[in-house]
């Protein structure tokens, strides 16, 4: 899976961490939609559609490594500072454009083909309103012009549905090696995180076991992040983890007296949690049960649930996600539907 840095997991397993939205219609549309960033690539998103129906890795083509999900859909922005930066998936991806400044998509072919595509509403001009880039081609877009506010809404809808494992960064000084002519906008397409491409880049977009040799490691020595206040996260292992693996996710958590992690629930993948120190309570689909060191929580795809410390106390555990948490099959529950 693709080389991410710590501090760019903008979605964690407690919900997203805060990240500055862009100003006018952009801004109200973000809100209204509950959109996140989308670690990595950029954009901002919000998950649609997620199906229930797994699709055994039998039954795939071999570039698959693992079962997938049938079918999935995300609303999805962009902005000239929130540009979709350039990678490539093992699925076919449409995107559908719905509203906003026209979309200016960079393809970069197997072949050693390039291709610019618009996509907007304006038919007769050429504009395209779908537009499917194949699996393997490199992509990136932004909306067109220089306005500070320019921004694009669109859909990306894939089949078999979306995974992490299945996405690969793309790096500035390769591609622009492979295809110079389209070095500039390549350049404005790629973020500095991803200028030059590490030693150890792994060529392949997808895998299921872990993707880089781990040497034994302890919980202290992976950076903490603070995803709201009072509540901190260590990564150990996951997709954008400190351990890569996409069939599952082990999260350290630790709650400030008082603090929750909000409720939440996945559509898809199966959670528990492992209290080793504190005591709180745990609210699973409004059953309300107290925890402490060596309590176990076992949550279902879909069941609504919160984790809140004691009001003396830290509350301490683990969060183990099968397969690995992804934020796409992540919903934060609002306060107004608890």
């Amino acid at each position: 899976m693709r080389v991410l840095l710590l501090a760019s997991i903008l979605t964690l397993a407690c919900g997203p961490a805060l990240a500055a939205a862009p100003g006018g219609t952009a801004a109200r549309i973000i809100a209204k939609l509950h959109m996140q960033k989308i670690p990595d690539e950029g954009a901002w998103f919000a998950g649609t559609y997620q199906s229930p129906i797994r699709i055994p890795q039998s039954a795939l083509p071999a570039r698959y490594d693992s079962a997938r999900n049938l079918g999935s859909g995300i609303y999805a922005l962009i902005t000239r500072d929130d540009f979709s930066a350039m990678h490539r998936l093992l699925t076919d991806e449409t995107w559908h454009f719905y509203s906003g400044d026209p979309i200016e998509l960079l393809l970069l072919y197997p072949d050693g083909r390039n291709r610019i595509v618009t996509l907007g509403s304006d038919v007769l001009a050429g504009q395209q309103p779908q537009f499917t880039v194949p699996a393997g081609v490199w992509m990136g877009a932004r909306p067109q012009g220089n306005d500070a506010n320019a921004y694009a809404l669109f859909g990306c809808t894939l089949a078999p549905g979306f995974d992490y494992g299945d996405y690969q960064a793309g790096y500035r000084d390769v591609l622009q090696a492979a295809y110079p002519q389209r070095a500039a906008l390549i350049a404005a397409l790629t973020r500095e995180a991803f200028a030059k491409a590490p030693p150890d880049a792994a060529p392949s977009p997808s895998s299921s076991a872990v993707t880089e040799a781990i040497a034994p490691f302890s919980v202290d020595d992976v950076p903490a992040v603070t995803v709201a206040p009072g509540v901190t996260l260590r990564e150990l292992i996951g997709r954008n983890a400190h351990a890569k693996r996409n069939d599952y996710s082990l999260a350290h958590f630790r709650l400030a007296p008082g603090k929750s992690t909000g409720m939440s629930y996945n559509r898809t993948a199966e959670e528990f949690f492992v209290v080793t120190g504190g005591r709180g309570t745990a609210m699973v689909d409004g059953r309300r049960t107290p925890v402490t060191d060596g309590s176990v929580v076992i949550l279902k795809p879909g069941e609504r649930h919160a984790l809140d410390a004691d009001a003396n106390h830290d509350l301490v555990f683990y969060a183990i996600t099968v397969p690995a948490f992804s934020p796409d099959d992540y919903v934060r529950v609002e306060a107004a539907e608890r």
